[in-house]
């Protein structure tokens, strides 16, 4: 007897597209995002828990906004186990994925009719660590920003471009970090700093660059030099809000214009606007840019702050010794011969925000007491002379161990990475 019903079309899936903040430790607005390429949830939603379940455990049930799919069925049967759906009330634009005891991630839903460009700033923004924006604001900034195109150009930095390249500047701000004033840009311009000025005196002048859209937008900006000896070139720092294709474009520019022959550094000194090295956490699609123009790690600092709520015990040590520090201003602490222990430098506050530089001890010389003391040593320094708050960069291997910075209510923010590409050195 003929089968009177039409064969069961199987359901195509295509992979799900999942950016996740790469710690997971939930410090900001949403955990990540997701791009799914249709309104379907029985062909989207499989494929999603499916990916989310290697990184997070076993999904048990989804919330969302049943406004934006065309059907929302009470439960799936996803390899052979039930997964509830229910609604989201008044947000749009979200999804809540919880596995066990009701511990749930927020994640960003882009509709699946957005542009490539705008899905792809979009995910990268609302995985950023320590994201304070709503789905609605990422997505409505991400569709108003300049998409690039391959109409984009590059040319030299104009003072019209300041307001432009001190947004792109702030994207990209970490915990901590005072915003970019445009004395400071106008002073990275001219190649000079009245706080650092050292590192300016090995490199000629900095040329600074942007790259603008059809509309004339400036979209990205890169400073890149010269060493005075012609040895080396160094790209010393771009901004590109994370959009693969600006960043790469920055990169390109930047070593055409430095010319081959000679190695470039990139992100070793911030010279005047911030961070000395390039944090991977919160950028890493400059470090995947990076990586594929033929640059590799060089050196790495762990960035860590502290703010202005936590009180610090009153613990010295007659073995520490402190002497003044010029470059940069502030104070040197260091144990009393003992050149194997661990070593600190207080930078000379400025606008209530001190600095510490943290260099481990050699192997097998670790004294935790000694370097708590010398850590809250350094800290009660910057608090007499004004901070309010404290950045860290530690270095050192091995690195010391996390409760001594936990214990001194520092949190690690990201990692910070310089990069170095051979002269022989080609892309990917």
């Amino acid at each position: 007897m003929p089968n009177a019903h039409a064969p069961v079309t199987p359901i195509a899936l295509q992979p799900a597209r999942v950016f996740l903040e790469p710690t997971l430790t939930r410090d900001g607005t949403l955990d990540g995002a997701w791009w799914p390429h249709s309104t379907d949830l029985h062909r989207e939603l499989p494929a999603l828990v499916r990916i989310l379940e290697d990184r997070l455990g076993p999904i048990l049930r989804v919330r969302l906004d049943p406004a934006a799919w065309d059907e929302v069925p009470a439960h799936l049967l996803i390899d052979g186990r039930f997964l509830r759906v229910s609604g989201l009330s008044a947000t749009s634009n979200m999804i809540r994925v919880i596995r066990g005891n009701q511990d749930g991630f927020l994640l960003l839903v882009i509709p699946p009719d957005t542009a490539g460009p705008i899905a792809a700033a979009a995910m990268r923004t609302a995985a950023r660590t320590g994201n304070t924006m709503s789905a609605n604001e990422i997505l409505t900034g991400c569709r108003s920003a300049p998409a690039p195109t391959e109409e984009t150009r590059m040319r030299r930095y104009r003072d019209s471009d300041r307001e432009s390249v001190l947004a792109l500047i702030d994207a990209d701000r970490l915990p901590g970090q005072p915003s970019c004033t445009p004395e400071m840009l106008d002073q990275a311009l001219a190649g000079t700093s009245h706080r650092d000025p050292d590192p300016w005196a090995d490199i000629e002048h900095p040329m600074i660059d942007v790259l603008v859209d059809p509309g004339s937008h400036v979209v990205g900006a890169v400073s890149y030099a010269v060493h005075r000896d012609r040895s080396a070139g160094q790209i010393l720092w771009l901004h590109g809000r994370e959009i693969l294709d600006v960043v790469a474009a920055l990169i390109s520019h930047a070593l055409r214009e430095l010319g081959g022959g000679k190695p470039v550094h990139a992100f070793t000194a911030a010279l005047g606007l911030g961070l000395a090295a390039l944090p991977t956490g919160r950028r890493p699609i400059t470090r995947k840019a990076l990586e594929h123009a033929g640059f590799a790690a060089r050196n790495s600092w762990r960035y860590l702050h502290r703010g202005t709520s936590f009180d610090l015990p009153a613990t010295t040590s007659p073995l520490v010794e402190v002497v003044a520090s010029k470059a940069p201003p502030g104070w040197w602490l260091k144990v009393h011969d003992d050149d194997s222990a661990a070593e600190l430098v207080a930078q000379q506050p400025i606008d209530g925000r001190g600095i510490l530089w943290w260099f481990s001890a050699a192997d097998g010389h670790a004294d935790p007491a000694l370097e708590r003391a010398l850590l809250l040593q350094g800290e009660a320094l910057l608090r007499e002379h004004g901070a309010a708050e404290t950045i860290l960069y530690a270095a050192g291997d091995p690195e010391p161990s996390g409760a001594l910075f936990d214990d001194a209510g520092f949190a690690e923010v990201d990692h910070l990475v310089s990069f170095t590409r051979p002269n022989n050195a080609t892309a990917d």
